[in-house]
């Protein structure tokens, strides 16, 4: 196949996607050779078309007309991208999990997450570090990313940093069933962690 139409290939898979979605190289695999496929994507880069994360990660334009200015891409959505492709389950942690809950409105230049792949720093082409932690299988396997993401927050609240406000505020963000599974999921946390979810739950079920 030859390159000018790999680059075309990838450039309709491009426009018929969502806006400001990351890609990898191997999300292109079915488009053509490897060797193609980064000359293409280096190709649409240079022309703007695409605009790349990190090396070999790549996201689809998004320029909003209120900002005046190209949108970047969310942290948390590479990190999530990066997870798939490597097959790891993960979940933010420590500040990183305050901020997804709106328990922290710090706009932070790191990026946390527990891992069930191995420990690893990896840092985007603007400076943003996105850092995964190692974590036992059973405190994230199998377990739904709400429950975790509540008991990374809870972790990095501490038993100083949980109050009324604070299990008010993560009450109001579940759902009837995400109350049940958090209920069960959280049986194997550390007691007091597996306390301070009893008393989110007894908060939630009042209102």
């Amino acid at each position: 196949m030859k390159p000018d139409t790999i680059k075309q290939r990838i450039e309709d898979h491009i426009k018929n996607g969502h806006k400001n979605s990351i890609y990898m190289l191997a999300d292109f695999r079915d488009l053509g050779n490897y060797s193609g496929v980064k000359e293409a994507a280096s190709k649409l880069t240079a022309e703007g078309k695409l605009f790349r994360v990190k090396r070999g990660i790549y996201k689809s334009p998004y320029y909003s007309f209120f900002l005046q200015e190209e949108v970047e891409p969310s942290p948390l959505d590479v990190a999530k991208k990066i997870a798939r492709k490597n097959r790891w389950t993960i979940a933010p942690s420590g500040n990183t999990a305050l901020n997804a809950l709106g328990l922290s409105t710090q706009v932070p230049a790191e990026y946390h997450f527990v891992s069930s792949g191995p420990s690893k720093e990896i840092e985007l082409d603007k400076g943003i570090k996105l850092y995964f932690k190692r974590i036992s299988s059973k405190e994230i396997t199998g377990i739904s990313s709400k429950s975790t993401l509540i008991i990374e927050a809870i972790k990095a609240l501490d038993k100083s940093g949980m109050n009324d406000s604070a299990r008010a505020k993560i009450g109001s963000l579940l759902s009837d069933t995400e109350k049940k599974r958090l209920a069960r999921e959280s049986r194997t946390s550390r007691v007091w962690i597996a306390e301070e979810i009893r008393k989110i739950l007894a908060v939630a079920c009042t209102r």
